[in-house]
């Protein structure tokens, strides 16, 4: 209670923010550590609840540092941007490049970093499928500072998943990794104490009511499906390249650089040899002589 009266005061004067801060264990070959708006989360959990019994899933954006004297990364995740799916199932959705073309110029827009992305497994638990990593994270999250972050609305359990150096990631199930978000029909019951940092596994989160979320158009383009059916790369990149046909060759003048055309090098040809031939007759008729 008086926790909650000291946060009153100061916010009178200074707006702060409630947060969830979580780091990576010892041992694991990167020292990350991600601090999360619990405005953030609720946004989440109440997309994740609208989508139910489907998956769905969003970007993170916000500012990312890196403390080169301690080699930590420094998340700062004040943003998730909802994606609206093509299309979704209880085990998997899809959405389209426009929806990732359009994160990217909001990115750049408000000088944002690409953090991450989230996506839900509803009642399933927390753990990235093959799919998820080797068709969706490896190509869209690749920087080293990028993480995933799977949650569970079902259970209210969540977690995050990180590169542990080039390429290499622990996309399993572990305690350590997860937390407990309750939304906002539950926030009441743990008053106005705010949340505790670390990485627990019975870490209780309690989130606020989210503000109203704009959703993203949908697209008929080929879509992407981070979850269980994932096509092949967007048009423009597919890994079969079309078929070309490659130009002629163009032969040109020694003298001028330009383009010559076929008549004129056969009119060279044939005269060369009528050259050679002359020449060689004479040499003949030369030492035939007396």
């Amino acid at each position: 209670m008086q926790r909650a009266r000291l946060s009153e005061q100061y916010e009178r004067a200074n707006p702060v923010a409630q947060i969830h801060v979580w780091r990576t264990p010892g041992g694991v070959g990167t020292d990350l550590v991600v601090v999360t708006l619990l405005d953030v989360y609720a946004q989440i959990h109440s997309h994740s609840m609208r989508a139910l019994p489907a998956e769905t899933g969003g970007f993170l954006l916000g500012t990312a540092g890196y403390d080169a004297a301690s080699a930590t990364w420094h998340l700062h995740i004040d943003e998730a941007v909802p994606i609206e799916p093509v299309e979704n199932t209880p085990v998997h959705f899809a959405f389209s490049w426009r929806e990732v073309d359009n994160v990217r110029r909001r990115r750049e827009e408000q000088g944002k970093a690409l953090l991450g992305w989230y996506h839900t497994h509803p009642d399933m638990g927390i753990f990235l499928s093959d799919t998820d990593l080797d068709r969706t994270h490896r190509i869209l999250f690749s920087e080293p500072f990028q993480v995933a972050l799977v949650y569970d609305p079902v259970r209210q359990r969540a977690g995050y998943f990180f590169w542990e150096g080039t390429q290499s990631i622990d996309a399993s199930p572990a305690l350590w990794r997860e937390f407990t978000l309750i939304g906002a029909a539950g926030a009441g019951d743990h008053g106005d104490t705010p949340p505790v940092s670390g990485v627990d596994s019975s870490e209780t989160l309690s989130v606020p009511s989210p503000e109203p979320v704009e959703q993203a158009p949908n697209t008929n383009e080929p879509p992407l499906e981070p979850e269980r059916r994932f096509p092949e790369d967007r048009p423009e990149a597919a890994s079969s390249p079309p078929s070309m046909t490659p130009d002629p060759p163009v032969s040109k003048s020694a003298v001028t650089g330009q383009p010559v055309s076929g008549p004129f090098l056969l009119g060279v040809l044939v005269g060369g040899i009528l050259f050679v031939v002359l020449a060689a007759v004479l040499g003949v008729i030369w030492l035939a002589k007396p």
